[in-house]
């Protein structure tokens, strides 16, 4: 299994464009992760055993269910926000800078001095207006970019029987919680479980490489004022950024999760298999979806490891390229991941053997820190912490910890949380 040291996460800017909204420079700001919480075991001959979670801070209060009317929304882990536009002034200027107005008729005014309407923009001159942008200067590594291959070509197959950590499940032994402490049975032995399974490491390295754009693309992305370059250019980056896993609204540059997880179910349905087979070995028949979901979360909480996703400094596949912070399931199975890419491997698990579940990945606060869990829609238990999705409740899951399914650390803030169901 690959291993990379964790860093630090940067700050960069890249500039990109939605369709019709201004072209504007991008600040990535990758917030920093918190490590996995760490579990301290005190054991008792008098006592059961006590699991306690590092996460102790008190979560910040509102109303059941309310958003507070002084609470800001979660930020959302690995979104990039806008914050400047760039414009180029035309070749002709007047002394001003303003745009240069023809005296007589033309497509920017007439003899009386008042503006022609624009004219309908055409296919020839869509194509006009954006080989005119990608001619500028400023464009250079976006056109080398834009015009060179952008269809996945799945490489020859290479399987990898991949053997996944030891690891030990404590569920079963669990007599009550209190909070973020959980109780263990006196005398329960917690189950101890290795799974191996066949990855395919090549697929998974070379969909990792596709995603996301490259490191310069969109460093310097320009257009003119009024010459129908800015819709052009606009449009080319968002397509663009599309066929590789990058959603490009007016607001922001975000991960397609969908878009990852419908590529990845069929490359993860042998370890989901094999988590679910081996976990419920000793039972008869067949596990109910709740008990698939149940070996699911042991595993991506256990076996993967937790790794800080650093664009660019702890890249597992060490192309320079920006992925929102984000890593693709088959690449998470290699080499672990942070929470977000963590919720991401568990959900395409599950949608691999079960297509109908509903999934929703919860954007949260852990105290300050941008955070993201998932939530299922299952049989819910008793005092598990749920999310209303849609009219749906659906348990909430923690990836980066142990958590049993329906509890979250204290200081996971729910109440203000937003959840992303996936179809």
């Amino acid at each position: 299994m690959k291993k990379n040291t964790p860093t630090l996460y940067t700050a960069i800017l890249v500039a990109a464009c939605a369709l019709n909204a201004p072209c504007e420079v991008i600040r990535c700001c990758f917030a920093l992760e918190p490590t996995e919480p760490a579990l301290t075991f005190s054991t008792s001959a008098t006592q059961a055993t006590t699991v306690t979670g590092s996460q102790t801070a008190t979560p910040m209060s509102s109303p059941s269910g309310m958003r507070s009317p002084d609470r800001k929304r979660p930020v959302r882990k690995g979104s990039m926000t806008r914050t400047a536009a760039r414009e180029i002034a035309p070749a002709a200027t007047t002394a001003t800078g303003a745009t240069t107005v023809p005296a007589t008729g033309g497509a920017a005014g007439n003899t009386n001095g008042n503006a022609t309407p624009a004219a309908a923009v055409t296919a020839e001159s869509a194509a006009a207006a954006l080989e005119g942008a990608l001619a500028l200067t400023q464009n250079a590594d976006f056109r080398a970019w834009y015009e060179s291959q952008h269809i996945f070509l799945a490489p020859r197959s290479r399987l990898q029987n991949l053997q996944f950590s030891l690891w030990t499940d404590d569920q079963a032994c669990i007599a009550k919680r209190e909070g973020d402490t959980k109780f263990l049975r006196a005398g329960c032995t917690p189950m101890t479980i290795r799974i191996s399974a066949k990855v395919n490491e090549a697929w998974a390295d070379s969909f990792e490489r596709y995603f996301g754009f490259p490191e310069h693309a969109l460093d310097s992305v320009a257009y003119r004022i009024g010459d129908g370059s800015q819709a052009a250019i606009e449009k080319a980056i968002t397509e663009t950024l599309a066929q590789h896993g990058i959603i490009c609204s007016a607001q922001s540059i975000a991960p397609d999760h969908q878009w990852i997880l419908d590529s990845s179910l069929a490359k993860v349905r042998d370890v989901a298999n094999a988590v679910i087979d081996t976990y419920w070995s000793g039972q008869r028949g067949r596990p109910s979806a709740r008990q698939r979901i149940e070996a699911l979360t042991s595993f991506v909480q256990n076996a993967i490891p937790y790794r800080k996703v650093d664009d660019g400094r702890n890249d597992s596949v060490k192309d320079g390229k920006y992925r929102c912070g984000l890593r693709t399931p088959g690449e998470v199975l290699l080499d672990g991941g942070d929470c977000d890419s963590k919720s991401l491997l568990l959900a395409t698990l599950i949608r691999s053997v079960d297509e109908r579940t509903p999934v929703a990945l919860v954007y949260c606060m852990n105290d300050t820190t941008p955070h993201m869990c998932l939530a299922v829609g299952c049989d819910m238990f008793e005092g598990e912490q749920r999310i209303n999705v849609n009219g749906t409740q659906m348990v909430l899951i923690e990836t980066t910890s142990d958590w049993d399914m329906g509890h979250v650390g204290a200081s996971t803030d729910i109440v203000n949380a937003e959840a992303q169901p996936l179809r």
